[in-house]
Parts: structure tokens; C-alpha cells; sequence
């Protein structure tokens, strides 16, 4: 009889989140993500393709995870340069969590492209989020800047030198 295993993917994702955060890059295999687990390495397979889409799954989770947690502070914020520095503190704590990851791995084939697409998803809810801020304030914004503020925070976020009081005085 097979063994039953609890939540498997559930325990996946936090196997490969602590490995990812925990320890060198060199350590993320799906085998040892697997003996972390407890379970065979063909149980991650049927949930994920490849190693690059389990990163993907923990990092895609832990930014859902950022959004909801910088539109609750949104939500309640007083002013624009406080909730433009909610975005930015968002963004930048996101950043610097993966900062390690994203330094030293190297990828292949269609990496370009996948990147291009997060960037682009990345771009637009950050864009949506800015344009509501500033709807909620009634300051004008044409389309265009609000993009251009959201590339700005992406920028400024992955530069921990870069003050986000810096980011807004740019913007505002």
C-alpha cells in the first residue's frame, strides 16, 4: 500500500522556501528538498516540472503573499508619500529576501523570456497599485508616469544604498 502523505505540496513549498532562504543556492536540489520532505523524488515531479518551477512556485507565493500584505497597509494609509513608501518598503523587503537566490543563479534556455513575463506581471500590479493610491488622494498621474514610478520602485528596491525616502521625494 502507498504511503499517504499529508499536504505533500505544502511541504514541498516549505522544504524548498527554507532551502532557498537557509542555505547556498548549491544545496537546492530536488533530492534534498525530497529526504527534507520525507517523500521520493517522483512525488515532486507531480507537482512540479523542474527545479527552476519549484523556485518559481515558493518565490511567486512569497510575492502574493507581499502584495496582500502592502494593499492591507494601502488600505490604510493616510497620505500619498506614506503609501508610496508602503510600496516601496513592500517591494524592497520582497527584494532583499531573494537577493542572495537571484545573485548567484545561473540560468539557461527560455530564462530571458520567463523573466521578461514576471517583470512585466510585476510592473503592472505595482502600476495598479500606485494609480489607486493616487486615485484615492485625488493627485493627477497620467498612465504613463505611474508605470514609470512603478519601474522606479523596482529599481530602487534592489538597491538597499537607495533610501526609499529618496524613491518618493523622485516621484512626488
Amino acid at each position: 500500500m502507498p504511503k499517504i502523505i499529508k499536504n505533500p505540496e505544502d511541504r514541498i513549498l516549505q522544504a524548498a522556501r527554507q532551502r532557498l532562504l537557509d542555505k547556498d543556492l548549491s544545496s537546492f536540489s530536488l533530492r534534498g528538498i525530497a529526504a527534507d520532505c520525507g517523500i521520493a523524488v517522483g512525488t515532486i515531479y507531480n507537482y512540479f516540472k523542474d527545479k527552476e518551477s519549484l523556485m518559481a512556485a515558493v518565490m511567486i507565493q512569497d510575492w502574493k503573499d507581499a502584495l496582500e500584505t502592502t494593499r492591507k497597509e494601502l488600505s490604510q494609509t493616510q497620505s500619498l508619500q506614506e503609501g508610496l513608501l508602503h510600496i516601496c518598503r513592500g517591494i524592497r523587503n520582497f527584494c532583499l529576501r531573494y537577493q542572495k537566490v537571484w545573485s548567484s543563479y545561473s540560468a539557461g534556455g527560455d530564462f530571458s523570456m520567463r523573466y521578461r513575463k514576471r517583470h512585466e506581471l510585476l510592473l503592472s500590479q505595482i502600476t495598479e497599485m500606485i494609480k489607486g493610491l493616487y486615485e484615492r488622494f485625488d493627485a493627477p498621474c497620467e498612465e504613463h508616469r505611474s508605470t514609470l514610478y512603478a519601474e522606479l520602485i523596482i529599481a530602487g528596491a534592489q538597491h538597499p544604498e537607495i533610501r526609499e525616502e529618496e524613491i518618493i521625494e523622485i516621484i512626488v
